[in-house]
């Protein structure tokens, strides 16, 4: 790393006072290593990341994230209840509540039925970045796909790390994409979960596409990726058996 001058010293000790970004090149002779040049996130030296704008420090998400008190507003009651919990349908931003969730786990609210804090399965299907506005099947205005960029990614990656604070040591999440933006998402659940933690790729085929390759002027989209992650190197999976009867 180069000596910096006086006045370098001055202006990145002003700008640091304001609250003010620095500029690119004062980020690549301060955290010049051997591994390459990258904004660093807290203590922790990843081997790369995905660098885009605007990309904000783990600690400032976790701790800069509003919560919001949750209402009942309506409770169904089914049969027997398990140690008293209930499953919930939470209504309001995801990144609000996801803050709420974290406090009851933390406060010993949020738990399996064997006592252990947080959740052992996530399944998220998020925007896709399509840049479009879905309706319902009575045109309805159901929800909004505009945001796109590096936005997209930093909209994904905040609710990411929560996720992974929620779930138990031995929990896993699923990540349903498509062919647009699962390769950038890819590269940040390897920075935000451990890239020894991702166990598979799974392919969700799209059910009537291969009916219409011979349609088309180019590749037809005709599957979806799921990504799989665990917290730890230890997650639960429960297996699943064929049972085969052999016929004579």
């Amino acid at each position: 790393m180069r000596k910096l001058s006086e006045q370098e010293i001055e202006r990145i000790v002003s700008l640091l006072r304001e609250g003010k970004p620095l500029p690119e090149d004062y980020k690549t002779i301060l955290f010049d290593t051997p591994w390459g040049n990258f904004i660093p996130h807290g203590d922790t030296r990843k081997e790369y990341e995905l660098v885009y704008a605007d990309k904000e420090r783990e600690e400032d998400i976790l701790a800069d994230t509003m919560a919001v008190p949750l209402q009942p507003v309506k409770t169904f009651r089914n049969g027997k209840q398990a140690n008293g919990w209930t499953n919930m349908l939470i209504f309001g931003d995801n990144l609000q509540v996801l803050k709420t969730l974290l406090q009851m786990k933390q406060e010993g609210k949020l738990k399996n039925a064997d006592g252990t804090p947080g959740v052992r399965l996530v399944y998220i299907d998020p925007p896709f970045a399509t840049k479009q506005e879905f309706r319902g099947s009575q045109d309805q205005k159901a929800y909004q796909d505009k945001i796109a960029g590096a936005r997209f990614l930093e909209f994904i990656r905040k609710r990411l790390i929560f996720l992974r604070e929620l779930l138990s040591e031995d929990g896993s999440i699923y990540v349903h994409l498509d062919w647009k933006k699962g390769h950038y998402v890819k590269t940040i659940m390897d920075e935000v979960f451990g890239e020894n933690n991702f166990r598979r790729e799974i392919i969700w085929t799209l059910k009537g596409a291969a009916g219409y390759k011979s349609l088309a002027n180019s590749f037809v989209r005709g599957h979806d990726t799921i990504l799989y992650y665990s917290k730890t190197e230890n997650p639960i999976f429960n297996k699943e058996y064929c049972h085969t009867t052999k016929h004579n």
